[in-house]
């Protein structure tokens, strides 16, 4: 019941939040104007983020001061393990400064620094990747290579070679991919959603309590902003809602054990797709975040799928492996993704098809 409220709290203040910003957004002119690929037509309000960011801010905070036998386990100052801190300093931070970009628009690189400050907070909190289970294997130690930084009150704090980095790598994508799939009204926020709440799923499963509630927060979160940006979008979420569900949902799997698996098989379709759009832009020598038209949502509108069905395909996608993800062991999920990978393949040669058939009627109508 606890959890339900949770939602229901976190989902009613997001929306509430999301109308006021969207007043905001246009009396002050903080708008998207339409760009070329872009499938509105006329400027949008792009304040979207912060609701979400507040929202799950302040439920969080209010859940684990009250709540006190939630834990990750770590003790560290006032009410909250030092987990949680990184967790509500970074998810601050990355929604804070990313802020500016929806405002007044920052430069690639000084996005990449702000991504790699957040990721340093949860680093230094304790999060990070130790171990990965393969197959046959076994757990792989990933904290094998410390690197001493600095002491502070008798503590030695290290840099953790191969957990760290890895972890840098993951968080990082994460941010990216999210914010790479923002290109259809309510397709990030629903990928987010879904995913967070199959985060929770798990989480009751193997008894973590702590995890259970951040993930159903920030699933809440989502689902009261999706209300305004569900197609057709009242508002965007900007790089600020963007970058803050890719940076939650790159630090969730990595609490109590880690569930990079499970992500990977809900999030796969993003993922995979934000793998294959930055393989393609470096073929053609373009560098990584030249926007173009090729992510697989694009591919849906240029085949002449609807908004609505695109994003409904995607979410029963992310849905359906999710559930698989909650059923099966780690060689089975392996399977699921080579599978998941081979439905995106033929998911792009038949957009593809429909494409070129469409554009050889066009040309034939035109020539009569």
């Amino acid at each position: 019941m606890n959890y339900l409220f949770y939602f229901l709290a976190t989902a009613l203040i997001a929306f509430a939040l999301t109308g006021v910003l969207r007043s905001i957004s246009l009396k002050y002119g903080i708008l998207s104007k339409p760009r070329e690929r872009d499938i509105h037509k006329t400027p949008m309000p792009r304040l979207g983020g912060p609701a979400m960011v507040i929202a799950f801010l302040a439920v969080t905070a209010f859940v684990f001061a009250i709540d006190r036998s939630l834990s990750f386990g770590h003790l560290a100052f006032g009410y909250w393990d030092r987990h949680l801190w990184g967790i509500l300093l970074g998810s601050a931070f990355i929604g804070g400064l990313m802020l500016i970009d929806d405002i007044n628009g920052l430069k690639v690189w000084q996005k990449f620094l702000i991504q790699i400050a957040a990721v340093l907070i949860v680093i230094g909190s304790g999060i990070g990747i130790d171990f990965i289970h393969l197959p046959f294997f076994g757990n792989v130690n990933l904290n094998s290579i410390y690197i001493p930084l600095f002491q502070i009150g008798g503590i030695t704090y290290h840099f953790s070679l191969i957990s760290d980095l890895l972890t840098l790598v993951w968080m990082v994508g994460m941010m990216n991919v999210i914010n790479f799939v923002d290109g259809v009204d309510g397709l990030a926020g629903g990928l987010a959603g879904i995913a967070a709440f199959f985060i929770f799923l798990l989480s009751l499963q193997v008894a973590q309590p702590a995890t259970a509630s951040v993930s159903i927060i920030l699933s809440g979160a989502t689902a009261g902003f999706l209300i305004w940006n569900y197609p057709p979008a009242k508002i965007f979420m900007g790089d600020s809602g963007s970058m803050f569900l890719g940076f939650l949902l790159g630090v969730l799997p990595l609490l109590s054990g880690g569930k990079l698996a499970t992500v990977f098989l809900v999030l796969g379709f993003p993922i995979i797709d934000g793998l294959i759009v930055a393989g393609s832009r470096l073929f053609r020598g373009k560098g990584v975040a030249t926007p173009d038209k090729t992510h697989l949502h694009h591919r849906f509108l240029v085949a002449g799928v609807k908004p609505r069905q695109a994003i409904f395909a995607i979410y029963l996608i992310s849905i359906a492996f999710g559930w698989v993800a909650l059923r099966s062991g780690t060689v089975a999920k392996m399977v699921a993704g080579l599978i998941l990978v081979l439905i995106i393949w033929l998911i792009i040669i038949i957009l593809n098809y429909k494409q070129h058939h469409a554009s050889n009627l066009t040309k034939s109508d035109g020539e009569e």
